[in-house]
């Protein structure tokens, strides 16, 4: 079982991989396949991120 910093680290970087994706203005521009990849590949990532944050919730302890 990952410890909570663990798993706040990978969310972390999975959030900043959305991002860079997201703000890259040129991974826009091929054709659409292209753009169908960095759709799939942000949705992908937002699964994982939102597994992860609830894995944190479940896990922290109530404030």
């Amino acid at each position: 079982m990952r410890s909570l910093e663990e798993l706040n680290k990978e969310a972390s970087e999975i959030h900043l991989q959305i991002r860079k994706l997201v703000l890259n203005k040129d991974c826009f521009k091929e054709g659409l396949s292209e753009k169908i990849a960095v759709v799939a590949t942000i949705t992908t990532l937002r699964e994982q991120l939102l597994k992860i944050q609830r894995e944190i919730w479940e896990r922290s302890p109530d404030v």
